[in-house]
């Protein structure tokens, strides 16, 4: 049995697998007060779904430095198998056109190589890897196997907390899609410009972006949004909901 974690800014999202199967999908919310949470506070959150499963090996992305050393010691206190953090300097089943790997997600690499590997290479073709939480990123892979870098935008609810944040009279609203752009309460308006915003910059920036490459690439989507984009962004080819947890598991077994 895998476990992959991946420690993202709202949550933790594990994943088991069983070989190639992912078995089982949880996500753990922080515990209050994440940057002075210490270990056993993690350990009493994660417990409940390592429970009853052997745990042979573990793949750690993480992109809250204050939440890894917390988890990571935790994970020891509930299983003996070896952990792999995923880091940029890893090898790679591509080559790196980015200027910066040192200001790299690793969330986004992993994401990038588990699309490439399972989408693009087989297939010889480009890819473009969209990963809707928190943030919004996109992930370009070149035919030739070059991972050439991306864009990050503005996810739900970040935009609905920066327009609360900068405003003072516009309310709190749930992060739902209306049937019609035209909102007809200061509530309903909020929720059309957020949230078809969301699926229209998705659309534009994926058409932007397969427009720098050489052919049609597939567009892989993946993370919390990806459901509802998928239903509405034209020229999907594969959702891919939980693409950074098989990444993970991917580039974890093939680690030394």
């Amino acid at each position: 049995m895998f476990l992959a974690l991946d420690i993202g800014n709202s949550a933790v999202k594990g994943g088991l697998f069983d070989g190639d199967a992912l078995v089982e999908v949880f996500s753990v919310a922080p515990p209050p007060g994440i940057a002075d949470t210490e270990a056993p506070a993690w350990a009493e959150a994660l417990a409940p779904h390592l429970e009853g499963h052997a745990v042979d090996r573990i793949g750690l992305v993480s992109v809250v430095p204050a939440a890894t050393a917390a988890v990571t010691e935790a994970l020891s206190a509930l299983t003996d198998a070896p952990l792999t953090r995923l880091r940029v300097d890893m090898d790679l089943p591509f080559a790196l056109a980015y200027e910066t790997p040192g200001t790299l997600g690793v969330d986004r690499l992993v994401a990038a190589a588990a699309g490439w590997v399972q989408y693009g290479r087989p297939t010889g073709r480009s890819v473009l890897v969209v990963d809707t939480g928190t943030a919004v990123t996109y992930e370009v892979i070149h035919r030739d196997g070059v991972y050439e870098g991306g864009a990050i935008g503005a996810g739900p609810a970040l935009m609905r907390n920066a327009l609360q944040a900068g405003t003072a009279q516009l309310p709190d609203v749930s992060l739902t899609l209306p049937p019609d752009p035209v909102g007809r309460s200061t509530a309903g308006a909020l929720q059309s410009g957020i949230m078809w915003s969301l699926i229209d910059s998705v659309r534009g920036m994926t058409d932007r972006l397969a427009a720098r490459l050489p052919d049609a690439p597939r567009l892989v989507l993946t993370g919390g949004w990806s459901a509802l984009l998928a239903e509405h962004v034209d020229r999907v080819d594969v959702h891919a909901p939980h693409l950074v947890l098989e990444g993970a598991r991917r580039l974890t077994t093939t680690a030394p």
